[in-house]
Order: C-alpha cells, then sequence, then structure tokens
C-alpha cells in the first residue's frame, strides 16, 4: 500500500502549512502587549467573553492551516494504491527475469480480459519501467520450461513477442521455470538480480520432483497473483470420453459415455448442460447434477446410419475458463468384426478340422450378413499376423504360443482387444497356467470325461440377462437343453482376477467364464468347439450362440486403432512402406508433413487441442515439411485427438508456507494483483486529488460554521 506524489506541486504545499504557523508565532507577542495596555475596566467586563472566544480563534487557526495542507495535498496530484512497479523494480542496474505462467488456466477471465492478458500487461509495464542499464528476459512457465527472450534492453522486443500472445494449451511447471531462470540469472553480471513470477498461483503446477534447486545461490522472487481478479469460477471440466459401437442390435448403436468434474470445494454443480457434437452438428443434449469435489458420468446413444469416420466433442456450458469445457474423441466405425480363428487341430480332411464348423457359424454366406469377417490362421502362420488388424482373436483348441507371443497377447486385450479361448485334447494346461495368468482370470485344473455308455454333461438352461443370453428364450432354450457334452475342463478362479459365469453345467461346474483385463474381454469355453468333446456345433443354436458372442465381445473394439493424447504428446505409428507418405491436417486445416524414420512415423507438434486427421499419398509428392494444401491422390487413413490435461483445471491455490519450502531461504515478497503504470509515469491507482478539495471544502464550512457562532 503506498501513497505517491506525481507533482512537484507537494513542495509549494509544505511551504503553505508553515506560513501561517509563522504568523501565529510572530502575532502572539503583539496580541498580549494589546492585551495588557488596555482599559482595566474593559478587560473585566470582557474578561469571559475571552476566555470563550481565544480557544475558538486558535481552533480557527488550525482549521485554517488544515485546509491550506489539504489544498497543497490536492494540487500535488496524488495516487493511492496497494502494489505498483515502484514497490518492488530497482533503479540501479539490474538484471531480472520475468517467468511468466502461459498454461491454460491463465486463460480464465477476469474484467473482461484473461488472467494471462493482464500478465503480459503487468510484464511489459515493468520491462519499460526497468533503468537503460538493467537487462531483463522471458522465461514461459507452461511445461516445458523455455526461455521465450533471452537477455534484452530493449522494452519493445517483449512487446512484440508477447503482444498478441495466448495462453498455451499446456500445464504449469514453475520447478522448471524457476531452474531455467536461475540458469540464467548466473550468466548475468549485473550485482542486482531479481525474478517476478506472474501467475494464478494454482497449486497443481508447483510439483515436487520439479524443485531441484542446489547451491548456496539465492535471488529476490516475486510472485504477483492475478487469481484475486477472478470474475464466477471453473465449475467444471469434461475430464474423459469413451466411445463403443454395439452389434447386437442390428441398427448398431454408437455409444458415447463422458465424465464431468466439479471443481467447486464447496459447492455442488445442478442440472449442468451437457451436449454431444458429431461431425460439427449437435447430436444430443441432457443436464447432469455433479456433487461437490466430485465427478459424474454421462451417456448418449445414437444410431449409426453410415460407415464413415465420426469426429466428436462433449461440450460442457460455459464458466470463466474455456478451455477444459470440450473434449474432442475420434471414431471409425466398422460394418464388419474382423476375427482371427486360430486353429490349433487343423486337418487335411476340412470338415475334420478344429474351425470348420465355426468359421462357417460366423460367416454362413458368401457374402456376410452377420457383420463377421473371419481369418483363419494356423498356430504356424500366427507370428505373422498383426493382431491389432482384428476385433476378436479366436485360439481354438491351440496348445501353446510361439515363445514371447503371449505378451503380445496380452498387449492386445489389455487395450481392448477380445479373446477367445475354446479348449480340447491338444491343449497344454500348464502354458495357460503358468503364461497367460495376467489375463487368463482361471487355472485349468483337469479334463472330465464321460464313459461311453455314461449320463452326458448338460448346460444348466434358464433365464438370464446377460446381454448375449437374453434373447434366448422358449424353443431355443429347450433345444440347448438337448446338446450333449462328454468331455470338458474343470477350473478354479485365480485370486485377485474377477470373473462371472454367464453358463453352466448341470453338475455346477462353469461353462463359459467371462472377465475383463484392462479395456478388453477374455472369454473361456471349457470344452471344444468342434465335434471332438461335445456335439454342440451341428445343433442350430449354435449359430446364433457363437455370434452373439462374439459381437458382445467386440463391443468398442474399433478403438485399439484410435490414438487419445494430451498436449505435447507426440504421435508415432509404424509405416514400414516406403511407397507412401503420410500427411495430417492440422485442427486450424493447416497440413504438414511428419517425419519418417526407421518405419516409423512421428509427429511432435500435438500443441493444440482437436481432431489431427491423417492422409496417406505417394512418397514422390511434395517433400516440404509445411504444405498449403493435400497433394493430389492422397487418401483418408484414420486420425487421432489430442486433448487437454485436466490437472490444470484445479484452482486450489498454493499456499505461501508451501511455497517457501520448495524454496528454502529464498526473500519472497508476494503481491495480489498488479496495478498498470503508464508511460508518462503516473502509476495505476485511485487519484486523492478529489478527495483532498472535499475535505479542504469541508473544512472552510466548518470555519465559516465557527466564525458565524461567534
Amino acid at each position: 500500500m503506498s501513497l505517491n506524489f506525481l507533482s512537484p506541486l507537494y513542495l509549494f504545499g509544505l511551504l503553505g502549512m508553515t506560513i501561517p504557523i509563522m504568523v501565529h508565532l510572530l502575532t502572539r507577542r503583539q496580541q498580549k502587549h494589546l492585551r495588557f495596555s488596555a482599559v482595566h475596566l474593559l478587560l473585566q467586563s470582557q474578561k469571559r467573553s475571552i476566555k470563550r472566544s481565544t480557544p475558538n480563534r486558535r481552533f480557527l487557526l488550525f482549521i485554517r492551516c488544515l485546509g491550506i495542507a489539504l489544498l497543497s495535498l490536492a494540487l500535488a496530484n496524488p495516487i493511492f494504491s496497494f502494489s505498483g512497479p515502484s514497490d518492488f523494480l530497482p533503479n540501479s542496474p539490474s538484471a531480472n527475469v520475468f517467468i511468466l505462467d502461459d498454461s491454460y488456466s491463465m486463460g480464465t477471465l477476469a474484467d473482461q480480459k484473461s488472467y494471462y492478458t493482464h500478465a503480459v500487461d503487468a510484464l511489459l509495464d515493468m520491462s519499460q519501467s526497468l533503468s537503460s542499464e538493467s537487462v531483463y528476459s522471458v522465461v514461459s512457465a507452461s511445461g516445458p520450461a523455455r526461455v521465450l527472450l533471452d537477455w534484452s534492453t530493449d522494452s519493445s522486443k517483449a512487446e512484440k513477442l508477447l503482444k498478441l500472445s495466448q495462453p498455451s494449451s499446456r500445464t504449469t511447471d514453475i520447478g522448471q521455470a524457476i531452474a531455467e531462470t536461475f540458469r540464467l540469472l548466473d550468466s548475468a553480471s549485473q550485482k542486482k538480480k531479481r525474478v517476478y513470477i506472474l501467475t494464478d498461483r494454482d497449486k497443481n503446477g508447483w510439483n515436487e520432483e520439479s524443485f531441484s534447486l542446489t547451491g548456496e545461490t539465492r535471488y529476490p522472487i516475486n510472485i504477483i497473483d492475478f487469481s484475486g481478479m477472478r470474475q464466477g469460477g471453473n465449475r467444471a471440466a469434461v475430464e474423459h470420453t469413451e466411445v463403443r459401437q454395439e452389434f447386437l442390435s442390428n441398427s448398431r448403436v454408437i455409444r458415447v459415455k463422458t465424465k464431468i468434474l466439479n471443481l467447486s470445494q464447496t459447492k455442488p454443480i445442478r442440472k449442468l448442460k451437457v451436449s454431444l457434437w458429431i461431425n460439427g452438428k449437435k447430436q444430443n443434449e441432457g443436464t447432469l447434477d455433479i456433487p461437490t469435489k466430485s465427478s459424474a458420468e454421462k451417456e448418449f446413444s445414437f444410431p449409426l446410419k453410415e460407415n464413415v469416420a465420426l469426429n466428436g466433442e462433449v461440450r460442457i456450458e460455459d464458466d470463466s475458463l474455456l478451455k477444459d469445457n470440450v473434449r474432442f474423441f475420434n471414431y471409425q466405425p466398422n460394418r464388419t468384426i474382423k476375427t482371427l480363428v486360430v486353429d490349433g487341430d487343423p486337418k487335411t480332411i476340412e470338415h475334420q478340422s478344429e474351425t470348420f464348423y465355426l468359421e462357417r457359424a460366423l460367416n454362413p454366406f458368401s457374402v456376410s450378413l452377420s457383420n463377421i469377417e473371419p481369418t483363419v490362421s494356423t498356430l504356424a502362420e500366427l507370428s505373422t499376423r498383426d493382431l491389432f488388424d482384428y476385433s476378436v482373436i479366436m485360439l481354438c483348441n491351440v496348445r501353446d504360443l510361439p515363445f514371447g507371443y503371449e505378451q503380445e497377447l496380452e498387449k492386445f486385450v489389455m487395450r481392448g482387444g477380445a479373446l477367445f479361448i475354446t479348449l480340447g485334447d491338444q491343449v497344454d494346461a500348464k502354458f495357460y497356467n503358468e503364461r497367460m495368468g495376467n489375463i487368463l482370470s482361471v487355472r485349468l485344473q483337469a479334463i472330465h470325461q464321460i464313459a461311453k455308455d455314461g449320463e452326458p454333461f448338460r448346460l444348466l438352461i434358464k433365464p438370464s440377462k446377460h446381454p448375449v443370453l437374453k434373447v434366448l428364450k422358449g424353443r431355443t432354450l429347450e433345444e440347448m437343453k438337448s446338446i450333449r457334452f462328454h468331455s470338458l475342463y474343470s477350473v478354479e478362479p485365480r485370486e485377485n482376477l474377477k470373473l462371472t459365469v454367464p453358463m453352466s453345467f448341470e453338475n455346477k461346474f462353469p461353462a463359459l467364464i467371462e472377465s475383463t483385463a484392462g479395456k478388453g474381454k477374455v472369454i473361456l469355453f471349457v470344452s471344444s468347439i468342434d465335434r471332438d468333446w461335445n456335439n454342440f456345433s451341428i445343433q442350430p443354436t449354435f449359430l446364433p450362440w457363437i455370434q452373439r458372442w462374439v459381437k458382445y465381445s467386440a463391443r468398442g473394439l474399433d478403438s485399439l486403432m484410435l490414438k487419445e493424447l494430451l498436449v505435447g504428446e507426440p504421435f508415432s505409428r509404424e509405416e514400414p512402406s516406403e511407397s507412401s507418405q503420410t500427411y495430417i491436417v492440422l485442427p486450424g486445416g493447416k497440413t504438414t508433413r511428419p517425419s519418417f524414420e526407421n518405419g516409423q512415423v512421428t509427429f511432435e507438434s500435438t500443441n493444440r487441442p482437436g481432431i489431427y486427421q491423417l492422409y496417406r499419398g505417394s512418397s514422390k509428392a511434395d517433400t516440404n515439411a509445411t504444405l498449403l494444401q493435400l497433394p493430389p491422390g492422397t487418401e483418408p487413413a484414420g486420425s487421432f485427438s489430442v486433448n487437454i490435461d485436466t490437472t490444470e483445471s484445479s484452482s486450489i491455490k498454493i499456499t505461501n508456507e508451501e511455497i517457501e519450502n520448495f524454496l528454502p531461504g529464498m526473500d519472497i515478497t508476494y503481491f495480489d494483483g498488479y496495478q498498470k503504470r503508464d508511460l508518462n509515469g503516473s502509476e495505476g491507482g485511485s487519484p486523492m486529488s478529489t478527495a483532498f478539495m472535499l475535505l479542504m471544502g469541508s473544512m472552510l464550512l466548518f470555519e465559516g460554521w465557527l466564525v458565524r457562532k461567534e
């Protein structure tokens, strides 16, 4: 808090205050002489009146002196402010580093401008207020920290660099910025060195791991907090979206589930508007109630009418921070579920092979009407297959896998793939128990067989609410009761792995076990899928039963090809063919050519949230990194989405004590906001001239009232 006099007239004001006092001292002796030289009788008659009026004259003299003083102060044009550059900018030659928090939380609105705009104005004002012998530098505080402007004495350089800039979409890393700042200050020759941090003091930007300051170097640090200027608050943020496609209905339904965070520490959110946008058009809208310090989910669904890529957004109503009110996603629906069927017991006679009946049940006609496209592979051919070209992998009576291949299978499932395992006489139970334990929820115990004339195992058929089984009713269920199983595996559950048993036998043995691993599903059928251990594969119910299980397990599996990145994370994918070139169309429409090396395409400039479109064309096309448009002959090759990291949305502020623990021994000064100073030298604040003039007028009125009373 300061009172600054920006006019030299305050000197005349001081003179104005002293002159009446001197006059008063000179005239006291004269007044005393006249009083004692007057006629004694007259003095006696006026004695009481003089005693009463003398104090009033002295008070009048004080009022007049005070009025002159107030006039002098008013003419001095004083400015009253809480802070300003004069509070902490050195006048002597100095080295100054401004750490500018340009994370996306600085986009919060205050006085119809963002924190960032206020911070840039303050930085430019302070750089212009430095002495001509001083140098300054600007460091960005969004991760990774970087030097935006190296040492300079020209204040116009910062203005050219920052005047039209906007906050980034990245998170804050104050620790890295301070480390970069100290490196700059260590190289400066000036004796006076200071640090200015212009930030909103969000706690998430002060990560303990980033503070690795060593040595005895100590620099004064001034922290200017702009968060006190906030209008309203950042109520909520869209944290996550998940898209999946359901194949169980003929219309094929797309479901979009979104998770919304309530960022308020004290208030619940009532009827928050949430909307779903597909390819630039609003698809659906609803409201959501979110408790305090919590999150809630909202699911939208709509029928898929065309087999086209879906570029979507989930939006919530605007608050003081706009960037976390939207989250992007992309989805490429597919009319067919690509299924890799691995035959563990192939035979020279086709109908004796393990997968003969299965392949025909999945694709019963030359033109598939089931939306399932099976590809049969032997175990020897498996290592040449790319698992991520498929939605479902079916292991049919497979003894074991090539060395290390179970890790590829595990990666496939964890990322959202479906694994369907059927057993048989070729299966090595030891391999499944020891090598598949991360994704298989049970251990294989023993094979149970029925004697030649014994009663077969039969399925326990009853109404079910499971999505696959709930449509099987009436005659279909009666037919399934007649299925005869004469061989099956018994199993035991593994510890710490959850599972369900949608189907079992009448003797209570599980017939089918379902579990999840990561984003994917694992389904185990404890008997064979051919006629070796049962007669299920030749029953009418087998076709709808196996198709529904494959469709059910394949929900949302197109997400295998999607890549959802956070701002700043690099995009990469394998591109073994050198005969084609990949191009990327950025969210703003700009086209670029990513780098290609060692069979991999890499793109690192994911600085903007949105949908990035991939295209593939001839390698003979233009090889410039930046293109005005896509070369002729390019074709769509997919897309990926980039979103902000919602940890930056939290508005919890770091305390002074926590800051001082990160910066032990530092001389730290804290400022709430910044009062702008114009180029003429007048500082921002409240002018006091009017107030002093009003006080002077009040003194004159009071003087007139006293004189009239006498």
